[in-house]
C-alpha cells in the first residue's frame, strides 16, 4: 500500500506540476517546482548527513484553483555502528482556492498514511517545521489553511497563514487495531522583502495540538534567495523557540532550497 501511494504521488509530480504548502520557497509564485533540504538538530542516535528533503509544488488548474503535492523523504546518518537509513514521509495532496480580486488563498489537503516508525522518520519529524506534520507513523490527516497577503510598500509584504487539522493514527496502546485522533492548529507569519537580485524573508512558524495531550512547536527563521526569473536558489537558517524559551537551549536548523518557476512567462 505504501508503494502504491508513493507511486501515485510521483506520477502526479512528474506531470506538469508542483509548490505544495511550503513557506520556504519563492513567495506568491504559482506553477512552481521546489526542492528543500533541511538539517534539524538531530536525535542522538542519528549521525552526520541526517535531514529531510521535501519535493513540493503547484500546478494552476484555472485562475482560482491550483493542485498541490508534496513528497517528504528523511535520512538518518550512520552512527556508532548503526547503518544509515532512509524513510518516506506522509505525502501531501491538496487544492489551493484563491480569489481573483483579493490576495487570499485557502489550502485544503490531506496527508496519506505512508510513514513508518523508522529512525529516519524521527529525524524527519524535527525537520517538518512550517508545514503540517509529515512523518508521524501511518497518520492520515486533513487540513484547511487560510493565507493572506498584505503589502507594506512596493517591495515589502506580510504573509499570514492559519488553520486547523485533524489526524487519525494507530493507537500506542492495545488494542493495536484501534486508532487515536488529534486536532491541531497551524499559524505562520512571514515578512518578505523583494530586491532586484535578492529576496529576504523573516518567518515565525507555529504548530499546536489542542486535543490531549496538548503540545506546541515554534520556530523562527531567516530566508535568503536569489531573485532570478525562473530559478531561485536559497538558504534558510533558524532555531526552535520552544527550546530557547523553556530550556535556554539553542536548537538550530539550516537548509538549502531550489525553486523553479514555469508556465507563467
Amino acid at each position: 500500500m505504501r508503494f502504491l501511494f508513493a507511486t501515485l504521488l510521483l506520477l502526479s509530480l512528474l506531470a506538469p506540476a508542483v509548490q505544495a504548502q511550503t513557506i520556504w520557497s519563492r513567495p506568491y509564485a504559482p506553477n512552481q517546482v521546489a526542492i528543500e533540504t533541511l538539517v534539524p538538530d538531530t536525535p542522538a542516535d542519528a549521525g552526520p548527513g541526517s535531514g529531510a528533503t521535501f519535493v513540493t509544488g503547484t500546478e494552476s488548474l484555472s485562475d482560482n484553483v491550483e493542485f498541490a503535492g508534496e513528497l517528504p523523504i528523511a535520512r538518518a546518518g550512520g552512527e556508532n555502528g548503526v547503518s544509515s537509513s532512509t524513510a518516506l514521509g506522509n505525502p501531501y495532496l491538496g487544492l489551493g482556492l484563491s480569489s481573483t480580486t483579493r490576495p487570499v488563498l485557502v489550502e485544503v489537503g490531506t496527508r496519506l498514511p505512508v510513514a513508518s516508525s523508522q529512525r529516519a522518520g524521527r529525524v524527519g519529524q524535527g525537520a517538518d517545521m512550517g508545514r503540517t506534520a509529515a512523518f508521524r507513523r501511518d497518520e492520515f490527516s486533513l487540513s484547511v489553511l487560510a493565507n493572506g497577503r498584505f503589502a507594506l510598500g512596493r517591495h515589502t509584504s506580510v504573509r499570514l497563514r492559519t488553520g486547523g487539522s485533524f489526524a487519525s493514527f494507530p493507537a500506542s496502546t492495545s488494542p493495536s487495531d484501534s486508532n487515536e485522533t488529534a486536532w491541531g492548529l497551524q499559524y505562520d507569519a512571514q515578512l518578505w522583502r523583494e530586491g532586484d537580485r535578492l529576496i529576504t524573508g523573516l518567518s515565525f512558524t507555529g504548530r499546536a495540538v489542542v486535543s490531549s495531550p496538548r503540545r506546541t512547536r515554534h520556530h523562527v527563521a531567516l530566508s535568503l534567495m536569489a531573485n532570478w526569473t525562473r530559478v531561485q536558489p536559497g538558504l534558510i537558517v533558524g532555531t526552535s523557540v520552544n527550546d530557547l524559551v523553556q530550556d535556554g537551549a539553542f536548537s538550530p536548523f539550516a537548509g538549502l532550497t531550489l525553486s523553479v518557476s514555469y508556465g507563467r512567462f
